[in-house]
């Protein structure tokens, strides 16, 4: 079967081929071919396919469309930044001619004495050193302007500014390396091609961390960055208004997989002239956009808090946002109306498994009501120097996107959800996940509105003040016990979602690369409440199974078969001791179990808390001794100090039309993760951890194996 990345082998055939059939297609044929490379540049197999029967071409013929376009693309956008990198290569080397003519014509001072040599050194000192100043001055406003459309002032025009600049440092850009400007971008971190074994584990010392966004500083804002700001605000609202309100002549259905997605064509038209989001040089990216409408049982005034307020936006979306930060406040100016609320904030994504890499955002989040009941709240990028990202993580720019709130009786809201990101890959996606990242499903406004369904449901659940007749209290007496035990789940699967970014991991291979993501390993030294304090090893593992999603999580919460795949069992039956309800589908729950008391696992109890929805699910659990347990169920101790480790499945469905939509679903990408703690904070032996290492990872391809085996995938 050909791969969906076609291998150099064939290129020079399949471009002479091409070429020749390419004179014989069809306008409506290459119309047709141009407007689905827009959308997923790298068809697999049976995308080429049933393209090809769609418009009378055979398989070979799309194939090699499909290499000249990416090729046509590639050297475009090679001779786009070529003639940039000239540009500022003419334009340095016009500074330096002009500085070195100021050097030459420098004079001594008039006294021409034996102290002239070391006057003229410290003169030529002094107007390097100013110089510098001018340069970082002019450097940061071109940067800044260049940011909000305006047009960028020559340095001559520029001999006001000799104080020091506002900042210790500037940078144009994110400081990040961008690679390649090939479409062809290296793959993530291949694995090791070799057994897992003690020895292929070298984990010491521990690798240094670089320092996170969240403790990075950030200077005060200048007030002409701030009516910057709200002037690019401002635009980000009347985009996302318009986007809204042009229903049908903005917004087309993916030919893909269904999706309402923006016609490239018409915003092009339309919005990206006046765009702030122009990059000075041109590089090989995707567009991702999509517009899904949700009605949810929570009032308009407390989403519209959450959505400004970071903590409880990270809350309401657990599995998606694993940090946030508002780093500015702005107040509202007198030329904007009063009702406008501007925040700064900077925010991490990941989802579904390490092998999908997290995104990361400054944005500008904007909430102004538009009339009694009705909110519109708008995010799009912004620039702040001296913001060092992950090395790894994908350059995302986030177009103008955001969330109309319509306020509804009986406490309920519509929420009209548009997201339009532009996404460059330094490394490309592992292929379990990249066709549901390129489809849009990944990060799209689809996961976003299935997830604020969801939590909204929970959240209603969880301020109710008496036991709800789908609830099975057992173990639990009262109404806090049962808030407590939620309460406690929600976290669980917050720091769950959380551990699956991995950004320091060791692989390990495993004999099937197609459908099998090997183990990931990676190790942190805790010491924040709410986890085990001291050293943790996280392994992670992602395959595919051809079941349904459904399927594999009714398989997960079966406590008949558990005994037979769950370690902590030590293959004795579980019970549940308590169980409440936190969705309308009452498969979504937490749960207590308790093993049967036999041997060791007496004094143990197993939280867990699952759901499933319209893209996947998730079945997270941790173990804890009988004392913590039933401190979490009394409701009197803040399940917020209560120590967990979890571990667990994500499922998602898989999102490529041959195996997704057009075969009903019936292929699930499932990872496995399980945490085990080393030792506690004083930990001094790095035999522990590497026997650890092994452990895990041990745990790990052998659960993955007999729960393959019970599912009949083997």
């Amino acid at each position: 079967m050909d791969s969906s990345h076609d291998d150099s082998s064939s290129d020079e055939e399949g471009t002479c081929m091409d070429a020749n059939n390419h004179r014989h297609h069809s306008s409506h044929q290459i119309q047709r071919l141009e407007a689905y490379f827009q959308e997923c540049p790298h068809p697999d197999d049976s995308q080429r396919r049933q393209l090809g029967k769609e418009l009378n071409l055979k398989r070979k013929q799309i194939k090699f469309w499909f290499q000249n376009k990416r090729t046509q693309v590639k050297i475009h956008n090679e001779k786009a930044e070529n003639i940039a990198l000239r540009a500022e290569n003419m334009k340095i080397r016009c500074e330096n001619e002009a500085m070195e003519e100021a050097l030459e014509t420098v004079l001594c001072p008039p006294c021409g004495g034996p102290h002239g040599k070391e006057e003229q050194l410290c003169n030529l000192q002094k107007l390097r050193t100013k110089n510098a100043i001018l340069k970082r001055e002019y450097e940061r406003l071109s940067s800044y302007l260049n940011m909000h459309g305006h047009s960028i002032p020559s340095v001559d025009a520029l001999p006001y500014l000799h104080g020091t600049s506002t900042y210790g440092s500037t940078s144009k850009g994110r400081p990040t390396s961008y690679g390649t400007s090939s479409n062809h971008l290296p793959e993530q971190s291949s694995l090791i091609r070799r057994p897992c074994t003690r020895e292929l584990i070298n984990i010491t010392p521990l690798p240094k961390p670089q320092k996170p966004v969240l403790l990075q500083h950030f200077q005060q804002l200048s007030q002409l960055e701030k009516m910057g700001m709200f002037e690019q605000a401002a635009k980000a609202v009347a985009e996302v208004m318009s986007l809204i309100q042009m229903e049908h002549s903005m917004w087309i259905k993916s030919t893909i997989d269904g999706r309402t997605i923006i016609d490239p064509g018409n915003y092009k038209r339309y919005f990206t002239k006046n765009s702030h989001l122009k990059s000075p040089i041109a590089r090989p990216c995707h567009h991702e956009s999509s517009k899904e409408d949700v009605m949810v049982q929570l009032d308009a005034r407390n989403l519209v808090d959450m959505f400004l307020n970071t903590e409880k936006w990270a809350r309401l979306f657990p599995t998606i946002v694993n940090e946030a930060k508002t780093i500015h406040v702005l107040d509202s100016m007198d030329q904007y109306p009063r009702r406008t609320f501007l925040r700064v904030i900077y925010e991490q994504l990941h989802i579904l498994s390490p092998l999908v890499p997290p995104r990361e955002f400054i944005i500008l989040r904007s909430c102004r009501q538009m009339e009694e009941g009705l909110w519109l709240i708008a995010d799009v990028s912004c620039h702040l120097p001296n913001v060092e990202f992950e090395s790894t993580a994908p350059i995302c720019i986030k177009r103008p996107s955001g969330v109309l709130i319509q306020a509804l009786p009986h406490g309920r809201s519509k929420v009209t959800w548009i997201e339009h990101v532009e996404v460059t890959d330094k490394v490309h996606p592992h292929q379990l996940y990249r066709d549901l990242l390129y489809g849009g499903f990944g990060y799209g406004a689809r996961r976003w509105t299935v997830t604020l369904e969801r939590m909204c449901e929970r959240l209603s659940l969880y301020s109710m003040t008496d036991f709800p007749p789908t609830d099975y209290a057992g173990v639990v007496k009262t109404i806090e016990g049962r808030r407590s035990v939620m309460n406690l789940g929600e976290r669980m699967l917050k720091n769950f979602a959380w551990i699956m970014k991995m950004s320091d991991k060791l692989d390990f291979s495993q004999h099937c690369e197609a459908n099998n993501s090997g183990v990931r390993i990676s190790v942190r030294k805790n010491t924040e409440a709410g986890q085990p304090t001291g050293l943790i090893v996280c392994a992670g593992s992602s395959l595919s199974l051809p079941l349904p999603p459904l399927q594999v999580y009714d398989f997960l919460r079966n406590l008949e078969v558990r005994h037979q795949w769950d370690v902590l069992c030590h293959g004795n039956p579980v019970t549940e001791a308590a169980r409440f309800v936190t969705g309308t589908d009452q498969k979504n729950n937490v749960t207590f179990l308790q093993p049967s008391s036999e041997g060791d696992n007496s004094e143990l109890m197993i939280l867990q808390d699952g759901f499933i929805d319209a893209l996947g699910g998730m079945v997270v659990y941790a173990p804890m001794d009988i004392k913590t347990a039933y401190s979490a169920i009394s409701g009197q101790v803040d399940p917020s100090t209560i120590p967990i480790l979890p571990s667990g499945f994500i499922i998602s469905r898989d999102s490529r039309p041959s195996v997704g939509e057009l075969n009903g679903g019936r292929m699930t990408l499932l990872t496995v993760a399980f945490q085990i703690l080393v030792s506690g904070p004083s930990y001094s032996t790095h035999l522990n951890l590497e026997e650890s290492a092994t452990t895990v990872n041990t745990l790990i391809s052998s659960t993955v194996q007999r729960i393959k085996a019970m599912l009949n995938c083997e």
